[in-house]
């Protein structure tokens, strides 16, 4: 007689609907399903090689992406190019101004609050978060 092994329906049916979430199955039946999952799988990684450049694209997956967001590949690459632009401005500043600049615009703390984290004056702060958009900007002119 054939043992049983409980396996978890998701695992091998990615879309299965329905109220079981467990199976038994004969142990031939679980072999040839995890046979089957693992040829799929060295399947795609195969495929995923072969429209792969050497450089790390693959095939389709800008594509992918456009279609997502509804842009045009003229947009894509405007976007593209703001997003260098601005990791080139970032490392264009001082540690501290970046620690301004992120607790300001992404932890959403107060000019007071920040001057008081880093124990200076409120107007420096100020003052500093000022010079640091107008550097920002400049990189965008």
């Amino acid at each position: 007689m054939s043992e049983w092994i409980r396996i978890r329906i998701k695992d091998f049916y990615k879309n299965a609907v329905g109220e079981k979430e467990y199976a038994y199955v004969s142990k031939e039946v679980y072999e040839a399903l995890a046979d089957t999952f693992r040829r799929e799988a060295h399947a795609e990684e195969m495929r995923d090689l072969r429209h792969t450049t050497a450089d790390g694209y693959t095939e389709g997956e800008t594509e992918d992406l456009m279609t997502e967001r509804g842009e045009t590949l003229e947009d894509a690459v405007i976007r593209r190019m703001e997003l260098e632009t601005l990791q080139e401005a970032m490392q264009s500043l001082t540690g501290i101004q970046r620690e301004r600049l992120h607790l300001y615009f992404f932890e959403g703390m107060t000019i007071r609050e920040i001057a008081e984290k880093q124990k200076v004056n409120r107007n420096a702060v100020w003052k500093s978060l000022q010079v640091i958009l107008e550097q920002l900007r400049s990189f965008f002119v």
